[in-house]
């Protein structure tokens, strides 16, 4: 008789713990995924960050957290990570009464992108082990993985290029009584915009920086249609990468750039087009957007379009970028025709050493070859 009571209590006890963890196993449960950081650039190093509180008397002694996380996104730690089509994250925690868990997962972005956490599952078992609780909760922390940045080093000599054709419009429209700002000397700066007061505090040449009377701008065409069927991961990613960089070099000179683009947005599935703006507001907007571009190389619109449409409205002030490693006749045609009406611009072709390259179908653009390695 004892043995059965006995018996009796183990089986009630085992069906009162097991309802009460079902009933209250998530109450003054808090579980966070987050990005350390909102931005990096390709390359760059990371951490997701895991944070686990338990607000309650009751403890967890086994406390499982899933999600997946693109495989982009290389963790240092291979543990308790599955990597197929995704990141599938696995991790186990024993949480006890009122405890804050806390831990870093360090990461490299391989690719540039817009990286989000998905199917965040929170599994919990009973004392025994025998009943799981599962909960599934949406996390909206996002991170973005600008496009690796172009040393300007590589840049230099054809942003230099157009830069001297810049500050030759503009001279005549520089207003000295305009103050905007000081920054390191350049060498196509002229001597006489020197501050020697400056330049002595900061053991390096430093320039006054003036605003203007007429406005200038750059547009930026960013080309990714492919000539042929064939995908150029490469040449598609060196292109975005220069767009970027330039766009931020040109901004860092108080240039308002505009950025037109026939790739398409993997978030809103439309083309990318930002009106000319300046500051750092706007390079942040161009970066991420150029992070946010489908990985997709096929099927987009003709840049021809958008090239002709300019004609129409061309400024003879304004400058023009064309950033394409397609060479199709028409499109080259139509930049070049744009070209005629501003002295100066340029077209960027990023090709692989075993290419051709045809500047002569552009002759009014200064025309710059850009070789782009077949491995990285």
């Amino acid at each position: 008789m004892v043995i059965v009571l006995t018996l009796l209590a183990v089986f009630l006890l085992y069906l009162l713990q097991a309802l009460y963890y079902k009933k209250l196993w998530m109450k003054g449960l808090e579980c966070q995924i987050l990005f350390q950081d909102h931005a990096i650039n390709e390359g760059d190093t990371s951490c997701l960050q895991e944070i686990i509180i338990n607000r309650k008397a009751l403890p967890l002694t086994t406390l499982q957290v899933k999600f997946s996380v693109s495989r982009k996104l290389k963790f240092e730690e291979a543990e308790n990570t599955a990597t197929t089509d995704n990141n599938y994250r696995n991790d186990i925690y024993s949480v006890m009464s009122y405890e804050k868990i806390s831990r870093s997962l360090p990461f490299t972005a391989t690719r540039r992108g817009y990286y989000k956490i998905w199917d965040l599952d929170l599994i919990s078992y009973d004392l025994f082990h025998s009943d799981k609780s599962i909960v599934s909760r949406d996390s909206d922390t996002a991170m973005y993985v600008y496009p690796k940045p172009v040393p300007f080093a590589k840049l230099k000599t054809p942003f230099r290029k157009m830069m001297g054709t810049i500050l030759t419009r503009r001279a005549s429209f520089e207003d000295p009584f305009e103050f905007r700002g000081i920054r390191p000397y350049q060498q196509y700066d002229p001597l006489k915009n020197v501050n020697w007061k400056a330049s002595a505090k900061a053991g390096e040449l430093m320039v006054n920086v003036h605003d203007y009377t007429a406005s200038q701008q750059v547009t930026i065409f960013l080309n990714l249609d492919d000539d042929t069927s064939w995908r150029y991961e490469r040449l598609f990613e060196e292109a975005i990468r220069l767009a970027a960089s330039y766009a931020e070099f040109l901004l860092a000179e108080g240039i308002p750039v505009r950025l037109i683009s026939n790739g398409i947005d993997a978030i809103t599935k439309k083309e990318l087009n930002f009106p000319a703006g300046a500051g750092v507001h706007h390079i942040r907007t161009i970066k991420e957007g150029l992070a946010r571009l489908s990985d997709c190389s096929q099927n987009l619109s003709n840049m021809e379009l958008s090239i002709t449409e300019e004609l129409y409205g061309t400024h003879s002030s304004d400058l023009y970028l064309l950033i394409s490693y397609s060479q199709k006749k028409n499109l080259l045609q139509a930049f070049d025709q744009l070209c005629r009406q501003s002295e100066g611009s340029q077209w960027i072709a990023p090709l692989h050493k075993d290419m051709e390259f045809l500047p002569d179908r552009c002759p009014h653009a200064a025309a710059v070859r850009w070789e782009v390695s077949r491995i990285e």
